[in-house]
């Protein structure tokens, strides 16, 4: 057993991936894909293209001593083992207005819902993240998304936190899950503190861009504490957060936050309803419920 925070942790991506479809499902991954480097990308509707993650074991949460850990007050970062038992596909960019728009044949209103002093942050072109979206409006995008894709096998959806952080990590344990200079992968409060469009920046292992900055995202989780799951013989299977309530999770920080916010393990909760010019969102599609 590995002592990483990942089981296989110091394989090749190449040959970990190979030893979790021998143990998991591969989703819709072809025996092809078995000799490839990560990411695995395939393309989907209205110009997305997803990331295949394949399911595994790691410690969620963050070291005591990380910089910046517990940045939100209430919502520890205590680490703990999860157990993911089925592959997912993430989708590679935060969704953009230009997605919006050809799923819902409108037009993102940022306008309304984020009026007076932050107008002057919104940009009206597709390459750049839906903002000022609560989890309403997520679950409209995403009625009419998943009718019109009923015949292509995936469920499109929210990320638990698990699946989040899982994928952000892209197999590292560290706070980022890309090397070098932080303004290299992750846009937050500084110089440039402004949103920007997507997948500008460097992505990590699994080809995700802006999973540190850029828009916050929303996930499917609603608040909760993390449960103690200290020996990996304890890691808790597919977490999906506490009972429905008025918070939910929301992860990656923003253009607007202090780095500390876009770590991997950084974890904010907001009231679903509400809408401001840092809320956006990222998919997951799936082939089980």
């Amino acid at each position: 057993m590995s002592k990483g925070r990942f089981m296989n942790y110091n394989l090749a991506p190449s040959l970990l991936y190979a030893l979790l479809c021998m143990t998991s499902s591969c989703g819709n991954a072809t025996n092809s894909h078995l000799n490839e480097t990560l990411p695995i990308l395939k393309s989907g509707p209205h110009g997305m293209k997803f990331s295949h993650i394949a399911g595994g074991t790691f410690q969620m949460g963050s070291p005591e001593g990380e910089t910046g850990r517990d940045a939100s007050v209430g919502y520890p970062e205590t680490q703990h083992w999860v157990k993911l038992t089925n592959d997912y596909w993430m989708l590679t960019t935060e969704v953009t207005r230009g997605q919006w728009h050809s799923v819902t044949g409108k037009e993102p209103r940022e306008d309304v819902f984020c009026h007076g002093r932050h107008r002057h942050y919104i940009v009206k072109e597709f390459d750049y993240p839906v903002l000022c979206v609560n989890t309403d409006d997520i679950e409209k995008f995403l009625i009419d998304l998943n009718q019109q894709q009923e015949n292509d096998g995936y469920r499109y959806r929210l990320p638990t936190e698990a699946e989040w952080e899982f994928a952000a990590r892209g197999l590292t344990e560290t706070a980022y899950s890309v090397k070098g200079q932080v303004e290299s992968f992750t846009w937050h409060g500084g110089p440039n503190n402004r949103p920007h469009p997507v997948a500008k920046l460097r992505p990590n292992k699994y080809g995700l861009y802006d999973v540190h900055g850029n828009a916050q995202e929303w996930t499917s989780d609603w608040a909760h504490q993390y449960k103690k799951a200290d020996s990996i013989d304890q890691a808790i299977e597919n977490p999906k957060g506490g009972a429905p309530g008025t918070i939910r999770m929301i992860r990656s920080g923003s253009w607007a936050h202090p780095k500390s916010f876009t770590r991997s393990a950084a974890r904010l909760g907001r009231p679903s309803n509400q809408r401001t010019i840092t809320y956006g969102f990222r998919l997951v599609r799936t082939t089980y419920e």
